[in-house]
């Protein structure tokens, strides 16, 4: 809460403000209690202290006050905060907002909430009054259910006084988009767009940003909907046409154009909120009523699959669904409503209530179609929205089927876990708004765990596990760390060949060395550490450098030679020298701390892999040795071409191994793993060898603390099931 948030706490006279619940920029709502009445409350306090602006807000809310109407929020009281801040009081309804409901398994519930909020709309309408910010924060549920229209025109004046709401764009009509004022006709537009989004759980229209959204608004043509949802196209298209004369004229009109959809004819205030339905042939109305659902739980299953299947298997699909539904329609739509009782109808409840518990019982939670506990359950809320015993069956197979979803995915059972998740998915919409909040955290861990598990699976190069991950990831979504999402994971999952470029944050380009049938891949740097690469190293660590010799000469004890002096004029790029097998273990430690990975020295047998695929060339091609460039009357053994470095040269300059890793036959010999303190081993070929020494079979000892002008050192990063692969990076 913020300094202003705690400040209104103190200046709503005849409230105790408890916690802000919502913000929309124009003003913040709290939870409140009434002191007079002790009764629990929302309060709207109106950020502005213009004068001007707030009487024009006072206005319209002592307009809506005067609105009577079951599907229109109560404004109990209007008055001034102790700055002059404008606030009303209204019931607080705990089901809050329509935007944290997901009904999109419910097209039944979607077409009765829609005609609730069209009555609301007609009443208004008919007084004069244009809401003009419909969207999901003003469509309000009371307790039992039931819509409460909210903000009428509050919203459109906010945004006329530059208090525009964020997600308000979203649901603008193409007049609104194009700066024109709101009529009757905008209000409708923006009903259907709010039911499109209740249908597929996204906006018909969205840009990245306001602007672009409303252009899309003018622009766009109607997205369609999913096979499932076929039925309701026509409603959609006529309620988002561009031109308001296409569009449903009234209120009245376009709830009535939902009968096309439901079978439910328009019927009064009272018959709708007397909390059930009066059906004559009972029998025709529960079957009509299963189908439907039967319907629904078909179409779910349809929508998962509809993505990738040929253009003719989703017409086939939505040509399957549709009929069903309407049946459903028809049946419900022929029974007349003046013989059956409602004892009748509770009797039937009643009876659908104990057969639902017994498939739960035989765990015949969604199978076999048209005799199971869901589809029962379901049935048994629309013959009896809000039915406790049916919320009750609900809310326990959803706790069952979240623990199975818990067991599955702790089990790599991904598959079923993706079953499972979309069964929870159905449930939660119709569960208890404690169970469904409950599903919302699991649900949640869920798609955390998922991006985690995707994110190790590229690092793993496994496009196995990915392919495997894959529809979970997209069902959730999974949640990634930021900038990063499927189609990257993808790319990093490419399993690398040999020879291929990978590289940590912060680390140095390796090249991946495959494994074999008796030893494990890694990954072994491009080329030697460099001086520059190593003075990076001691600045971090303040290491001291180590003594220092020249192989062969006694009297090189006397010249203090160390890594930034090692007796010969060296680059940045050229390797570093005169660094100790302790030193070596150190950098490596230092790497590993830095980039969180495992590096170390390599094995002997792992350099001898690393610089397998020796060129068919000459020694001066091959790398740097002792040739005729190294000026030395006590050489007896150096090669008579011209490599054209006396002693070290550039990394990276001559010759590469079969799998790309350079100076591998000469530079510089390399420290390798193992031995003993008095008994460090090193490999390979150097600038001062000549034809003596073969270039994998070169190799000696030396004392851990000792350094030599001929003797370097590259690292490895280990990969393994702990240790993923490093990311690719371009190049070759």
């Amino acid at each position: 809460m913020n300094a202003s948030d705690s400040a209104d706490i103190d200046q709503v006279p005849g409230y105790r403000l408890v916690r802000a619940i919502g913000n929309s920029g124009v003003a913040t709502v709290y939870l409140a209690m009434q002191r007079a009445l002790e009764r629990q409350v929302a309060v709207k306090v109106f950020a502005t202290t213009d004068i001007h602006d707030t009487a024009r807000f006072e206005q319209l809310l002592r307009t809506h006050a005067r609105l009577s109407h079951p599907h229109i929020l109560d404004i109990h009281q209007i008055g001034r905060a102790a700055d002059g801040r404008l606030f009303h009081s209204m019931p607080f309804l705990l089901s809050a907002e329509l935007s944290t409901h997901n009904l999109r398994a419910k097209p039944l519930r979607i077409a009765a909430l829609l005609r609730e909020v069209l009555d609301a709309l007609g009443h208004a309408h008919a007084r004069g009054i244009v809401h003009g910010g419909i969207k999901p924060s003003n469509v309000l549920f009371e307790e039992r259910g039931q819509v409460r229209l909210a903000d009428l025109g509050i919203a459109r004046c906010a945004a006329e006084l530059g208090y525009p709401h964020p997600g308000a764009a979203g649901y603008l009509s193409p007049e609104q988009a194009r700066g024109k004022a709101p009529g009757q006709r905008s209000d409708l537009y923006s009903v259907g767009v709010l039911a499109y989004q209740l249908l597929t759980g996204s906006l018909p229209f969205a840009g990245e940003d306001p602007v672009a959204t409303a252009i899309a608004h003018v622009e766009q043509p109607v997205p369609r909907l999913p096979p499932m949802m076929a039925a309701w196209q026509p409603w959609i298209d006529r309620a988002l046409a561009k031109a308001p004369e296409q569009r449903f004229q009234s209120a009245a009109e376009m709830a009535d154009a939902l009968s096309a959809i439901d079978g439910q004819r328009r019927q009064g205030t009272a018959a709708r909120t007397a909390g059930r339905w009066r059906v004559s042939k009972l029998a025709m109305a529960a079957a009509a009523t299963l189908l439907v659902a039967a319907a629904a739980l078909a179409g779910w299953a349809t929508l998962d699959r509809h993505r990738r299947t040929s253009p003719q298997a989703a017409a086939t699909t939505a040509t399957a669904v549709a009929p069903a539904t309407r049946l459903a329609a028809s049946a419900t739509a022929a029974a007349p409503a003046s013989t059956a009782s409602v004892s009748a109808v509770a009797d039937q409840v009643k009876t659908m209530i104990a057969q639902a518990a017994a498939l739960r019982a035989g765990d015949h939670l969604f199978s076999p179609p048209g005799d199971n506990a869901a589809e029962q359950y379901l049935a048994v809320l629309m013959l009896d929205p809000g039915n406790p015993a049916a919320l009750a069956g609900i809310d326990a197979m959803l706790g069952t089927l979240r623990g199975r979803l818990d067991g599955a995915w702790r089990q790599d059972e991904v598959a079923q876990a993706g079953i499972l998740l979309k069964r929870c998915d159905l449930l939660a919409s119709h569960a208890s708004l404690v169970a469904n909040r409950e599903w919302i955290e699991q649900r949640a861990g869920l798609a955390r765990a998922v991006g985690t598990a995707v994110m190790a699976a590229a690092r793993n190069h496994d496009s196995t596990r990915l392919a495997q991950l894959e529809p979970l990831a997209a069902a959730l979504p999974a949640v990634y760390p930021q900038g990063f999402d499927f189609a990257s994971a993808e790319r990093m999952a490419a399993r690398p060949v040999a020879g291929s470029l990978l590289q940590d944050r912060g680390g140095p380009v390796m090249v991946f060395v495959p494994a074999t049938a008796t030893a494990p891949a890694f990954a072994i740097e491009r080329v030697e550490v460099t001086r520059a690469g190593y003075a990076a190293f001691v600045q971090a660590t303040h290491r001291p450098a180590s003594k220092c010799l020249e192989a062969y000469n006694p009297f090189s004890r006397l010249m203090h030679l160390t890594w930034q002096s090692p007796g010969f004029k060296q680059a940045d790029n050229h390797p570093v020298v005169c660094v100790s097998w302790n030193d070596a273990v150190a950098y490596a430690a230092w790497l590993s701390q830095a980039t969180h990975e495992t590096y170390r020295l390599p094995s002997a047998d792992e350099w001898l892999r690393a610089a397998q695929g020796v060129p068919n060339t000459g020694p001066c091609q091959l790398g740097n040795v002792d040739d005729a460039s190294r000026h030395s009357a006590m050489d007896d053994d150096r090669w008579p071409c011209n490599d054209g470095a006396a002693q070290t040269a550039p990394v990276g300059h001559y010759a590469p191994s079969g799998v790309g890793a350079y100076d591998m036959y000469g530079n510089v010999s390399e420290w390798v793993a193992g031995g003993s303190r008095g008994s460090r081993m090193f490999r390979g070929l150097s600038w001062r060898d000549g034809h003596h020494q073969t270039p994998l079979g070169r190799r000696g000892t030396a004392d851990s603390d000792v350094g030599y002008t001929n003797v370097g050192f590259r690292v490895v990063r280990v990969i393994d099931t702990a240790h993923p692969a490093p990311p690719a990076v371009p190049g070759h």
